[in-house]
């Protein structure tokens, strides 16, 4: 079917998508879901939040890459690559940490799409990859992950997939939940990129790099009663899951959770293999008419992997309850075939800076737990106690 010539986007200019456009696509038909009402209550100021459906496989050999155009649940099904996830229980699937799962997803996308020129990029949610979980969008017709393009598009029918894979906790997820969010060009993401120190200058706030590069800070903050520069993962004293999504009795960050302090010499040790939460120097206000993506300088960044880029959206930093203007991002960081010494002030990012094709004109009224983040957990897991004590020196902590 060709997309109408009167569509949505007669007046739009090429840019990223926002609320009220990604709206009108799904009132057309042309982003479709289990309701029209759980699409609009997924849309956020620059992307739309994508859900799980209840069909799960377990990658039987590992992870398998997007097949371009054959079709993704019919390649895995029929070369002995999947096997179908039963529920663990009846809140959902357990997924073991080092496996693979893919899921369907509840989204569609539909063909028009390609049509209109329209392009896909995706990323997890940040509670996602804050608790060391990869998640990546596959879409029928594109052999990359992340995202799509209308030539991948029109090979198929949209069908959404996300592949899953705790890599230091078990995890538990269950049909519905939103683990991976998808931002929305009109024309290609790199004809409206936006660079220069004066769109910078009006970003950045505070200390650090002004030339559109995040720098590491190692600067001691407060949590409760002890001073820490980054969290580490351990699997601790608890063997249980944990749910990726809000629960009212959330699990203990301390059975899940180090305290690494840095040195007097703002220095810390990333050890191989082990996980951790770090956070930007500098400090982002993001203007309404922007839409930031955050990726690693380099796949590997001193023998250290930056596993999960980001989205921040627009207005992000410009709507803390304290009155104050810019928030610092997160680093979720892995340690990688040896121990490396990390300095404070070391870059670790770059960001995109995309236009809008439309200026945000609404605040997004939506929970944002992040909005006023210095050094913190995946939202996933219960508040730090008001007072720590270290039990090793390992920074092993527990309430005081």
């Amino acid at each position: 079917m060709a997309a109408e010539p009167d569509g949505p986007w007669k007046d739009w200019v090429p840019g990223v998508l926002n609320n009220v456009q990604l709206t009108n696509l799904c009132e057309k038909g042309l982003i479709t879901g289990k309701s029209l009402a759980g699409l609009r209550e997924a849309i956020g100021l620059s992307s739309i939040d994508l859900s799980l459906s209840d069909e799960g496989y377990e990658l039987v050999d590992g992870a398998v890459k997007p097949v371009g155009p054959d079709a993704y649940d019919w390649f895995i099904k029929n070369h002995g690559l999947a096997k179908q996830l039963e529920k663990s229980d009846p809140e959902g699937y357990t997924l073991k940490s080092g496996k693979t799962y893919v899921f369907r997803l509840n989204e569609n996308l539909d063909r028009r799409l390609a049509d209109a020129g329209i392009y896909g990029q995706a990323t997890a949610k940040s509670s996602v990859g804050r608790v060391d979980v990869l998640a990546r969008l596959i879409v029928d017709g594109m052999d990359t992950y992340e995202g799509f393009d209308p030539e991948g598009l029109d090979r198929r029918c949209g069908n959404l997939y996300l592949e899953i894979t705790p890599i230091t906790f078990d995890v538990k997820v269950k049909a519905d939940i939103k683990l991976s969010q998808l931002r929305l060009f009109y024309g290609r993401p790199e004809n409206v990129e936006i660079r220069g120190p004066e769109v910078f200058k009006t970003i950045f706030r505070g200390a650090g790099q002004r030339d559109g590069t995040l720098s590491v800070d190692l600067t001691n903050v407060k949590e409760g009663t002890l001073e820490v520069a980054a969290f580490c993962s351990h699997r601790g004293r608890s063997v249980e899951p944990i749910p990726l999504w809000k629960k009212d009795v959330r699990p203990d960050p301390c059975k899940h959770w180090k305290f690494i302090t840095a040195t007097s010499a703002k220095r810390l040790k990333i050890e191989d293999t082990k996980f951790y939460i770090l956070r930007s120097k500098e400090t982002l206000a993001v203007p309404r008419g922007i839409a930031v993506y955050c990726r690693a300088s380099d796949e590997t960044i001193g023998e250290m992997r930056i596993h999960y880029a980001g989205f921040a959206h627009p207005l992000f930093g410009r709507e803390r309850t304290d009155g104050r203007v810019g928030t610092p991002l997160i680093f979720e960081v892995r340690g990688h075939q040896v121990n490396v010494s990390l300095a404070d002030g070391e870059k670790m990012a770059n960001i995109i800076l995309y236009r809008m094709s439309e200026d945000c004109s609404v605040p997004d009224k939506k929970d944002k737990p992040y909005e006023e983040q210095t050094l913190k957990l995946s939202d996933f897991f219960a508040k730090w106690p008001d007072k720590l004590k270290k039990m090793d020196e390992d920074g092993t902590v527990e309430p005081a």
